[in-house]
């Protein structure tokens, strides 16, 4: 089984409601079409990281909601 990792909707934000990084993050299974789980994560803000570094931080939130899901069956 092969899972892919995509980032997307990555949006930043700074304004009077907080600040942060949104994004979703797919873990996709490209052998079976249309089996996929979508994550929505929320980051802190870091006006210097790289778009590859808030790619890695959002990956490892999605993982952490997952692993504290599956936890709790």
């Amino acid at each position: 089984m092969a899972i892919e990792t995509e980032v997307g909707s990555i949006t930043a934000f700074d304004n009077a409601n907080g600040q942060g990084v949104l994004a979703t993050v797919e873990f996709k299974n490209y052998d079976l079409r249309h089996e996929g789980i979508r994550v929505f994560v929320k980051i802190p803000l870091d006006k210097n990281a790289s778009l590859a570094d808030i790619e890695t931080r959002a990956i490892d939130d999605a993982k952490r909601q997952l692993k504290e899901l599956v936890s709790g069956f």
